[in-house]
């Protein structure tokens, strides 16, 4: 117990910031996905399931993280996640057959980032409550960013070795990171708290709400919807952009290469920049505001036809998007209390585990009703004001309840 008293929460920040890096390599997928149905003469659309059932894997195990946090501590977790993240990379480079693909990154690596995203989020915050929304804007600012790095990295392999080489070399980076750095990573003492630092009167006194206490407060409900519809928008962006640009802008294949680079910018700025202010002007005031921001730039985006309109519109969903993302973590800490939020927040996160199945696939059904993204586009702003309306809601009801 005395050693967790004198850990620097910088360096266990630093420590979750490079794990949440590797499960940032997520986004770099499309990076191998032609090349491996290529190599290995699979179905593309076959190869692409792997995606699918690794996210769908991410979001159920995010809820299996969140007890396991409870129950065996941040740092056995994060040890355990992270090998498990590189073996289900390096384990994808032996795959002989699409069960053996599905099994090692759909449901392995999947299990991996279910177990050790959101947990290491949430141990972040915990090591800062003077300081949340940077914490939690460091942790999945730096995922967002990853694609920026593991995407050049693979195509640099890829023109070296063959794409199941470049898996196991890939995998095995991943494997280095974490086991360089997840033994360092651990929640603080029970009561702790920075030098000098008084926390609010209102959470002061309580430990915080368990699971089940939470899902009696409207609350839950209420921030577990505003997540959802908030995450509608860029999502439908991050899953779209390359054919939404092509279409509305006339981009080139080059420029649509170009325009990863800036969402990742975009996102990790975002993250990073109003997860800070959120500690500075709220949370629920933060989300309410880009929200609104991220309704008008929809609308824009219905009208955009060139290529630095799109651009800038991109930069406003990204930046609107990993905002909401990184001040949410906290947001559920300031609601039901620190103790508890490993699961409770996996539990609202569900709501942007239902997200990522709605924006891409409304934006895929109205386009192939319509011929256009447009109506997309409109549905994601009515989504980014509902947002708005059910956070203004949760703040209304936070007050009446403190």
């Amino acid at each position: 117990m005395e050693k967790k008293k004198q850990k620097n929460r910088w360096l266990v920040l630093l420590c979750i910031c490079c794990n949440t890096f590797c499960f940032g390599g997520v986004y770099a997928w499309s990076a191998f996905s032609g090349e491996l149905a290529s190599y290995m003469g699979w179905d593309y659309s076959k190869v692409t399931l792997a995606y699918s059932l690794m996210l769908m894997t991410i979001a159920a195990m995010g809820l299996v993280g969140g007890v396991l946090l409870q129950r065996f501590g941040a740092r056995r977790l994060m040890i355990v996640a992270g090998i498990m993240w590189g073996l289900g990379w390096f384990c994808t480079g032996f795959a002989k057959n699409l069960m053996m693909l599905y099994v090692s990154l759909g449901i392995l690596a999947g299990c991996a980032s279910g177990f050790g995203y959101n947990p290491g989020v949430v141990t972040a915050v915990s090591w800062f409550p003077d300081k949340k929304g940077f914490a939690s804007g460091m942790a999945v600012g730096v995922c967002g960013m990853s694609s920026l790095i593991v995407a050049p990295l693979a195509n640099f392999l890829l023109t070296k070795f063959n794409v199941m080489t470049a898996f196991q070399m890939v995998g095995g980076f991943f494997l280095l990171i974490s086991v360089a750095t997840s033994w360092y990573i651990d929640g603080p003492e029970p009561g702790w708290k920075p030098e000098g630092y008084i926390a609010p009167e209102q959470t002061a006194a309580s430990s915080g709400k368990t699971w089940r206490e939470m899902l009696k407060d409207p609350r839950a409900y209420l921030l577990w919807a505003t997540l959802l519809c908030a995450s509608v928008a860029g999502l439908m962006l991050i899953g779209h952009a390359s054919k939404i640009g092509q279409e509305t802008a006339g981009i080139t294949a080059a420029q649509a290469a170009l325009l990863v680079g800036i969402m990742a910018v975009a996102n990790f700025g975002g993250r990073l920049a109003l997860g800070s202010l959120s500690d500075v002007f709220g949370r629920h005031q933060i989300v309410i505001g880009v929200m609104l921001l991220s309704a008008l730039d929809m609308v824009f985006l219905s009208r955009v036809s060139s290529f630095p309109a799109f651009v800038v519109a991109i930069v406003i969903t990204g930046v609107c998007f990993g905002g909401t993302l990184a001040t949410f973590s906290a947001l559920s800490s300031d609601t039901f209390g620190p103790k508890y939020n490993g699961i409770n927040y996996s539990i609202i996160f569900t709501g942007y585990g239902i997200a990522s199945i709605v924006g891409p696939n409304v934006a895929t059904a109205i386009k192939t009703s319509s011929g256009s993204y447009s109506g997309a586009f409109i549905f994601a702003a009515v989504c980014s004001i509902l947002a708005a309306g059910l956070c203004l809601a949760a703040a209304g009801l936070n007050r009446k309840m403190n």
